[in-house]
């Protein structure tokens, strides 16, 4: 039997997305948290598609806009700070 590669596509997406939803569950840090961790992590790697559907999902967890953009802000900073390690360092 041959696996056609949208089989493998869809089973990769299924198992994805089985893997997201448990991640994504209440456990010792809360749904809507973890939503706020999501964007900040997709900030910080400058996924721009990333950072436009977890602002959706925070939205739609009823995180208020001013929790959003401070979470935006937070992961600027460590984006930001990883840079400039690089200012006025001499080559060895």
């Amino acid at each position: 039997m041959t696996i056609s590669m949208d089989d493998k596509k869809s089973n990769w997406e299924k198992d994805f997305s089985n893997l997201k939803d448990t991640i994504m569950q209440d456990g010792a840090i809360d749904n809507k948290t973890k939503k706020l961790l999501a964007l900040a992590s997709a900030v910080a790697v400058g996924c721009d598609e990333c950072v436009s559907h977890h602002k959706n999902f925070a939205r739609n967890a009823g995180l208020k806009d001013s929790e959003i953009e401070e979470a935006i802000l937070v992961a600027s900073l460590v984006r930001l700070g990883s840079g400039l390690r690089h200012v006025d360092q001499k080559e060895k």
